[in-house]
């Protein structure tokens, strides 16, 4: 008589043979027989699968999993099977628990760590990558993940270490010298990135990555006609990509090469349309023409300051007689009411994957984003000829506000931080050492325009800070603040934008590399008039940035001195 060994090995005979049905039909047999048996739940699961019944497949791994609570395999077999049906989650349990059986398993360890990874959980899977480094310290992908998991979880430094022993332990990994590159140029360390960039494309000298990692080097060292001839190189190898026509219509725009940067960036919407975008699509785009019957709804995407700089050219569709409704963050909508006669100004909805628009607001027949205008609106240098401030401050929360300051010779509003950029931002106690010797015994005041204000700042000595406004939640009454003051010297933030788009006086104190609308050399920017621009001439210089605004503030000074002064604010 046959033993359950027995059918068991002839059932294994059939699923070695690929007779799966089969094996399948004989392992049931033995489970007839013998229901806890683990070793025949494996092997259905394991037939099931290569079957193509997953579900069975799953079931039966599930099963053997409980009968073997110490088995790390059969933890590991499941979570592998998991992950295979998308159940991510269930998948990284599962390998945790083969971890935990055996924690030498280290294959085991890096599949929980790279679906970790992928979901987003970067602290727990820089952990998990470590325990499979600890299992197998000869891993170069081990290494290599781990550095990407710890730069996503903020850690630099220890992110660069670990790139850094992956490659020595596999210097032709492709992703060790793309995850390198990466964290290089995210830490400002541009010729480190160059460096790794080069070595991508000695290792896929065919593949458009490492020509693109090039250019960005080239264009944050602030060499952007070369990182444009190499973005050219990489659409020639790959004509389609849009990605790569993005970041070259960045570059372009910082370049002043306004058409082709417009219609560059344009490939974005294939790329990585906003949520906006798609639940809008059932009305037609506008294409830069007349809308003859109905209203235009221009819409704005997420970022203050853009908003602020692209709701200048609706003064333009106004007076091309294109009737528009401006959908923007619910913040800006009183400021946007008072500036933009004629228009109607709604709120965005809280969720932008919403489709409906207010019934007011039925005769739309045609939208545009916002950030799309300057394409049809802003092609050449001589199309900003009849740029103008356009924001227009509460009146009265303006007059309230100079009343609080007293009589003070010259208010200058400070803005020292960026939200979006350490590299925009500088220490509150530089800004003021420069300007208060100047201005205090001219009778002058320095008052805060700065959101998120820390403690420590508060306490600054000679800085006036207007309690009674909030800039991050009331932008109508910011926007009055910032009326209220002479002069803005601010970093590029949402302060330098609300400045130009009133027309107040500014000068914005910018990074070796800025953001595109400052462009790479110019003292002033087409966008905004009032505005004058003072740069770093290499990268972190904000010590000459500081000697020229000192030097200007002096001369400011000196000239009000001898007369009314200037409306530009200081040339």
């Amino acid at each position: 008589m046959a033993t359950v060994g027995d059918v068991l090995r002839l059932g294994a005979d059939h699923h070695a043979a690929g007779r799966f049905d089969e094996a399948m039909a004989l392992y049931r047999l033995v489970l007839r027989a013998d229901p806890p048996n683990s070793d025949a739940w494996r092997l259905l699961g394991k037939a099931a699968e290569r079957a193509g019944h997953r579900k069975l497949a799953l079931m039966c791994l599930q099963r053997w999993a409980a009968l073997c609570p110490a088995d790390a395999v059969a933890f590991a077999d499941l979570g592998g099977l998991l992950a295979q049906e998308g159940e991510s989650a269930k998948a990284a349990a599962s390998y945790g628990a083969a971890v935990r059986c055996n924690p030498l398993m280290a294959q085991a360890a890096f599949q929980r760590a790279m679906l970790l990874y992928r979901m987003g959980a970067a602290v727990p899977a820089a952990a998990a990558f470590r325990m499979s480094i600890l299992a197998a310290p000869d891993q170069a992908m081990a290494y290599i993940n781990r550095g990407a998991a710890l730069q996503a979880a903020g850690c630099p430094d220890q992110a660069a270490v670990c790139l850094a022993r992956g490659c020595r332990l596999a210097p032709d990994a492709l992703p060790g010298a793309i995850n390198s590159a990466l964290v290089a140029a995210a830490g400002g360390r541009h010729r480190d990135a160059e460096r790794s960039g080069r070595r991508v494309v000695f290792l896929s000298p065919d593949a458009v990555q490492g020509y693109d990692i090039l250019a960005s080097t080239h264009v944050q060292q602030g060499d952007v006609q070369r990182g444009l001839a190499l973005y050219d190189l990489a659409l020639r190898i790959d004509p389609e990509n849009g990605g790569l026509r993005v970041n070259r219509g960045v570059a372009r725009l910082l370049a002043g090469e306004l058409a082709g940067g417009w219609d560059d960036l344009f490939a974005r919407w294939a790329v990585d349309p906003p949520l906006r975008a798609t639940a809008l699509l059932e009305l037609p785009r506008w294409s830069g023409g007349n809308v003859p019957a109905g209203r235009l709804l221009v819409w704005g995407e997420t970022g203050v300051g853009d908003e602020i700089l692209f709701a200048s050219l609706v003064p333009d569709l106004v007076e091309a007689g294109i009737a528009c409704v401006v959908e923007c963050d619910a913040r800006l909508v009183p400021l946007l009411e008072r500036s933009l006669p004629g228009v109607e100004v709604i709120a965005r909805p809280g969720d932008p994957a919403a489709s409906f628009l207010p019934p007011r607001c039925a005769d739309v027949t045609a939208q545009v984003p916002a950030s799309d205008l300057p394409r049809h609106l802003r092609r050449t240098a001589a199309s900003f000829a009849f740029q103008r401030a356009y924001l227009v401050a509460d009146s009265d929360k303006v007059r309230a506000l100079r009343r609080r300051t007293g009589d003070a010779g010259l208010r200058i509003g400070i803005s020292w931080r960026s939200a979006a950029s350490t590299a925009r931002s500088l220490p509150l106690a530089q800004l003021t050492a420069t300007l208060a010797p100047l201005l205090e015994p001219a009778g002058g005041r320095l008052i805060s325009l700065q959101y998120g204000v820390a403690e420590e700042e508060r306490a600054v000595g000679g800085l006036v800070h207007e309690l009674g406004v909030d800039p991050i939640a009331d932008l109508d009454g910011f926007a009055a603040l910032v009326a209220a003051v002479d002069l803005v010297v601010t970093v590029d933030n949402t302060t330098a934008h609300v400045a130009g788009g009133l027309g107040v006086p500014g000068w914005v104190l910018l990074p070796f590399v800025p953001a595109w609308f400052w462009g790479m050399e110019a003292g002033r920017t087409p966008w905004y008039p009032s505005l004058r621009l003072f740069r770093q001439s290499r990268p972190g210089d904000w010590g000459g940035v500081l000697a020229a605004v000192s030097s200007a503030l002096a001369e400011r000074l000196a000239s009000q001195d001898k007369g009314p002064r200037a409306a530009d604010g200081g040339g």
